[in-house]
């Protein structure tokens, strides 16, 4: 391998390329989801259109050519591209060839290169630098994102981590709850994920990815907006990813990171006004290690290439709990690794291999703790293991110049599973504690769950002269197998809680202080598949207009543990469009819009949730004998001394009935979008752009008692319910009228049962996004490289969407929302994910040969701030009369838009949480040592150490002992603060 001292400017060089014609610019031509793209026009010095001219490229680090010739107008396109760096050569008869040393292309990338041939003999013209020649703005399609390689992540200040990536881009912000970002809007469990044409979105909820070994990780496309018809199952974003690839040269390495506790400078503690903690930091710490370990090369020289991986990792987080009653040693041990073989059977065949293992496992060691005394004995131990694996096989063609084919089969795993080290059920005091946990347990739950998503896809390419058509067919078939328990031996399994209740008149239980032990038993085998086609056709209908149009039918099913299907949501059509015009026709601007309508399944934690089995029984007793602090004294098996048993609610039955889980007229869940741009090339280093997005989503899926309407119901239709059943959770389209059938009498016939959107009082799901998005990047100086944007927008409507950050539901399709009428009131506001503006400016500046610094900086206008309580009696949906009155969300507590004193608080009216700055700051040193590049970074995340809090209690009621109410004083304190400063310190060597 030929070493060089300037790896920072070849990386920088790579980095200005990035940015420069990647940044804004992703498939045009119809082109697939794992490769890049070259086109362009090949003319003479006179403007002259040559035809039948040869333009050949070459990669550089794996050896294989392609080659295609111009048409009758000089025009050429090479598809499919794997990413890298390539030589082109273009020549033709009677003309002097040229050759461009070296170009870049990226995932997802159209670059541009309209070479120009001089009439001469056959020397090569030789052009080292693309110069005016490669045009930065790609007029040919336009959706929104933004593309990034490994090399220029290493030079700036950026954690690993697909969510990471996707926060430096216009219109994705942080979610304060979840492990994935917002994009437009949308909530954290609305976007796919995809690594070589797999989709690796989590399997249970798709909330994030799967974990990956990122050194593994060669490019990343973040998409945001104005999406071809080849992706679906989102309508968030997408986030696609290649892994790296070995080359001709054997290379080897390793890097090693190290985050040290020592500089980790925790937050102080958060104090409530009592004087109690609401956020523990007295004893905390966070530190990290990891090792990249790799090998790559060839098998067969320009034929059959390897890379392998080894990424061994250790966290270890030490915290208390705002209780001041327990301590915890948090370790997360992981072995990852990742294969990928790539073999080009001949230059216009090839297959790639990938196989990689994320399995972890986690260590929770709990030990008595007090804030003067520090950390006691310890209480118990759980250990947690999760991860698996994914293989996947693409093939792809090139059958002619214009005729291309891929195939894509692939299967990714997930596992997890829960190892207690004492049988003892969990028990939480909401009376003495504020809900902390209480006891020497160690594990509440016992779950065990397997998934597999089988995956099988094939596009087809061909090129028919100004029109680039593409059609495709993709499936995947997702399994779960689920089984969920509580921990305890006999009579003390179970949930236990200690708080006082609101009543329930249909249980006949007062309003009082209660124990509530809780047994949820979930256990089946299920399936979600999808399957769907698609055909788009990008057509050049000039030299300044284009027209992208996709259409994309798609299928989903969700079957229970029954095997019968419960959700059949067919013959979804999903239009695509862009139009494109370059009003002058030089390739430095451009106008576009866009639009398009985009699907969401429904996940397989509705699976788990509705169509299992799943059994729950509240069981509500008075509290037995007590502490002298009023705490509960507890049993030798661990539960807490019980008085009398008063009442006994049966949530849900165990039975499954597909005909009940969901309405039989159940619509899917799908959002439209439409875009308006502006994007001009600033003289020869910069390009600036406007974005106008605005998204609608126009039906939603939620699951909803309806056991008050149906109770109504079965009283005016005389029908005796026999069953054990009177919640009736169900899937529906809220806004819509409702339709299922049950045998409630128990005579063999199931009744029909049908209840209007007006009996059900449920609102029509609203979620609308507004944006204007300013972009400026690209590479003012020679050592400096730069992207800024500025966005201002609103989210607005009723339901954030699958997930709530406002409670910390990660349950896509079974949150709170919807699940009653009065729940709904006053829901209609600025939701979780609205902030209204958000500034961000990253890049990296060139000290010298050696050393370079890099820069994240994002300052974000607070997220809007909620008053929750408890419905009042009598007003708005639970005014007596109507069929949904029995204000059931009262069984939530404090739960709806209310101030303590009963007035309507509308969602998002009570101000918003501060503005959040983040400052993250890198310097990187890179040269040659004996014959290898050594490269130190050394990254300060949180470079200020702000502590803005980014959760607070939104609780605004509290419940005197007298069952009177009043206003928490703990409302707006904090609950959860902005990540605290950490130091990361990276040493990388490789030959």
């Amino acid at each position: 391998m030929k070493h060089s001292r300037n790896i920072n400017n070849l990386r920088l060089s790579v980095l200005a390329s990035a940015l420069a014609f990647a940044l804004h610019t992703v498939p045009a031509q119809a082109q697939d989801n794992t490769s890049g793209l070259l086109k362009g026009v090949v003319t003479t010095a006179s403007g002259q259109q040559l035809a039948q001219a040869t333009v050949t490229v070459k990669h550089l680090e794996q050896g294989f050519t392609r080659s295609v010739q111009t048409n009758a107008k000089g025009e050429y396109v090479l598809r499919g591209l794997p990413v890298g760096r390539y030589q082109v050569l273009v020549s033709e008869p009677g003309q002097a060839p040229v050759a461009m040393e070296q170009i870049n292309i990226s995932l997802g990338q159209s670059l541009v290169y309209t070479p120009v041939l001089k009439q001469g003999g056959a020397d090569i013209e030789r052009i080292a630098v693309a110069g005016s020649v490669m045009r930065q703005i790609d007029t040919s399609d336009s959706t929104a994102g933004l593309t990034i390689d490994a090399d220029t992540l290493d030079l700036m200040p950026v954690n690993t981590g697909f969510e990471n990536i996707a926060l430096l881009t216009p219109g994705v912000a942080r979610s304060a709850q979840f492990d994935a970002s917002s994009f437009g809007g949308a909530s954290s469990a609305e976007n796919g994920y995809f690594l070589n044409g797999m989709n690796i979105s989590g399997l249970r909820t798709g909330i994030g990815s799967i974990n990956l070994p990122w050194e593994a990780i060669a490019q990343t496309q973040v998409k945001t907006g104005g999406i071809s018809a080849e992706y679906d199952r989102f309508i968030g974003g997408v986030v696609n990813a290649v892994s790296r690839s070995g080359t001709n040269d054997l290379q080897y390495g390793a890097e090693l990171r190290y985050d040290p506790a020592s500089l980790h400078s925790p937050h102080q503690t958060v104090y409530k006004p009592n004087g109690a903690m609401s956020i523990n930091n007295q004893d905390s710490s966070n530190q990290f290690q990891e090792a990249n370990i790799w090998v790559s090369g060839p098998l067969l020289e320009d034929k059959m290439f390897f890379y392998a991986l080894f990424n061994p990792r250790e966290s270890n987080n030490e915290y208390a709990n705002s209780a001041g009653t327990l301590f915890t040693d948090y370790t997360k041990d992981e072995n990852r690794w990742f294969v990928n073989l790539d073999w080009y059977l001949t230059d216009d065949h090839s297959l790639t291999l990938t196989a990689l293992d994320n399995s972890a496992d986690e260590t929770y060691r709990e030990f008595a703790w007090s804030k003067d005394a520090g950390i006691g004995n310890n209480t118990g131990t759980t250990a947690r293991s999760s991860g698996g694996n994914m293989y996947s096989a693409r093939y792809q063609g090139f059958l002619t110049d214009d005729l291309s084919v891929a195939a894509t089969i692939g299967r990714v795993e997930d596992s997890r599973a829960t190892v207690p080290t004492n049988a003892l059920p969990g028990i939480w005091d909401y009376v003495n504690l504020n809900g902390e946990r209480y006891g020497n347990w160690s594990t509440s739950n016992l779950i065990s769950e397997d998934y597999q998503r089988d995956q099988l896809r094939f596009d087809v390419t061909y090129q028919l002269d100004n029109h680039t058509l593409q059609a495709g067919i993709d499936s995947e078939e997702l399994s779960v197998d689920y089984l969920e328990f509580q921990n305890g031996v006999g009579n003390a399994r179970g949930w236990w809680e200690y708080r006082t209740y609101s009543a329930i008149a249909r249980i006949g239980l007062p309003k009082g202080t209660y124990i509530q032990q809780r047994q949820r038993d979930t256990g089946g085998e299920t399936e979600v598949n999808s399957r769907a086609l698609y055909i788009q056709d990008s057509w050049q209908i000039n030299d300044g207009l284009t027209l992208n149009a996709g259409l994309r039918y798609s299928n989903f099913e969700n079957t229970a543990s029954t095997g019968q299907t419960y959700a059949k949501l067919e013959n979804q059509l999903a239009p695509r469009l862009q139009l494109i015009w370059d009003p002058v026709g030089d390739g430095e601007q451009k106008v576009f819009a866009t639009a398009g309508r985009y699907f969401q399944p429904i996940a397989a934690n509705m699976n788990i949730k509705q169509a299992s089995g799943q059994k729950d029984v509240h069981f509500y007793f008075q509290p037995g004998a007590l502490n002298a602090d009023g705490t509960l004294k507890l049993k030798a098996d661990g539960s807490p001394e019980l008085g009398a048993l008063v009442a006994t609610d049966t949530v849900q039955s165990g039975e499954v009935d597909v005909e009940r889980i969901a309405s039989n007229n159940l619509g899917p869940m799908y959002s439209d979008e439409w875009t308006l741009g502006y994007e001009q090339q600033l003289g020869d280093r910069l390009k600036g752009g406007v974005r106008f997005v605005y998204r609608d989503l126009k039906q939603s899926i939620e699951d909803s008692d309806l056991g008050p309407v149906v109770a109504q119901w079965l009283k005016q239709n005389n029908v005796n319910n026999k069953s054990k059943e009177s919640y009736f959770y169900t899937l529906i389209n809220p806004g819509k009228d409702v339709v299922f059938l049950y045998d409630f009498d128990k005579d063999g016939n199931k009744e029909r049962v049908e209840l209007s959107a007006d009996d059900l009082k449920l609102p029509i799901p609203k979620r609308r996004y507004l944006a204007w998005e300013f972009t400026l990047e690209g590479r003012p100086t020679d050592d400096l490289t730069v992207f800024a944007s500025y966005v201002w927008s609103h989210s607005w409507g009723m339901t954030e969407g699958l997930v709530r950050s406002d409670n910390g539901q990660a349950d896509p399709g079974w949150t709170t929302s919807y699940d009653y009428a009065d729940l709904m009131d006053h829901a209609a506001g600025n939701l979780p994910n609205d902030r209204r503006h958000a500034l961000k400016l990253s890049g990296v500046y060139q000290l010298n040969d050696d050393w370079s610094m890099g820069l994240v900086a994002r300052a974000t206008s607070g997220q809007p701030r909620n008053k929750f309580s408890i419905h009042p009696t009598g007003v708005d949906t639970c005014e007596s009369g109507l069929w949904a009155d029995w204000c059931a969300s009262q069984w939530y507590d404090e739960a709806s838009f209310y101030d303590w004193d009963g007035t309507p608080a509308p969602r998002g009216s009570a101000g918003r949480l501060d503005w959040l700055y983040e400052l993250d700051f890198s310097v990187t040193y890179a040269t040659t040592i004996k014959g290898g590049d050594l490269t130190v970074k050394g990254t300060i995340y949180n470079l200020f150490n702000f502590d803005t809090p980014i959760r607070v209690n939104e609780v605004a009621q509290i419940t005197n002992k007298d069952g009177s109410f009043a206003a928490n004083p703990d409302w707006n304190i904090a609950t959860e603060l902005q990540d605290a400063r950490t130091a990361s310190l990276v040493v990388r060597y490789s030959f």
